[in-house]
C-alpha cells in the first residue's frame, strides 16, 4: 500500500519533524521521492535531515554495527537523497508559483484586452 494508505500511525500523519522525517526515511527507504516531497514540505521548525542522519548513524557506528567505511558510504548517500528531495521540492513550488502567476495574469490580460476594443 502507498504511503498515505497505511494504518494509522506516523506515516499517516501531515506533518513532521527532522528527525522524524530522517527516522521514516531510514525505516522505508524506497518511498517514492514524491511521497517524501510532500513529506519535506510538510516539516515543523528546522531542515536539520543531514544532523539528526549524522547523529543515528553516528550511533550505530558507535554500536558497532556499521563500519566506518559503512557510515561513509551512508552518509553520502543520505546527502544526495536530501538534495534531491530538497530541489524537487524547490522544482513543485517554483511550478505552482508559475501557475498561478499564469492564471492571474491571464485573467488581467483578458479583461484588458476586452476594455481597449471599447
Amino acid at each position: 500500500m502507498g504511503l498515505f494508505r497505511r494504518k494509522k500511525g506516523k506515516e499517516s500523519k501531515n506533518e513532521w519533524t527532522s528527525f522524524e522525517f530522517v527516522q521514516f526515511l531510514i525505516k522505508y527507504p524506497d518511498t517514492s521521492d514524491e511521497n517524501f516531497v510532500i513529506m519535506y514540505d510538510s516539516l515543523l521548525g528546522e531542515d536539520n535531515l543531514e544532523k539528526d542522519m549524522e547523529e543515528y548513524w553516528k550511533n550505530r557506528l558507535e554500536e558497532s554495527y556499521i563500519s566506518q567505511e559503512e557510515f561513509k558510504k551512508i552518509k553520502k548517500a543520505f546527502n544526495q537523497r536530501f538534495k534531491k528531495i530538497r530541489k524537487l521540492s524547490k522544482v513543485t513550488k517554483d511550478g505552482d508559483d508559475l501557475a498561478k502567476w499564469a492564471v492571474t495574469n491571464t485573467d488581467d490580460d483578458r479583461i484588458n484586452d476586452e476594455n481597449v476594443g471599447v
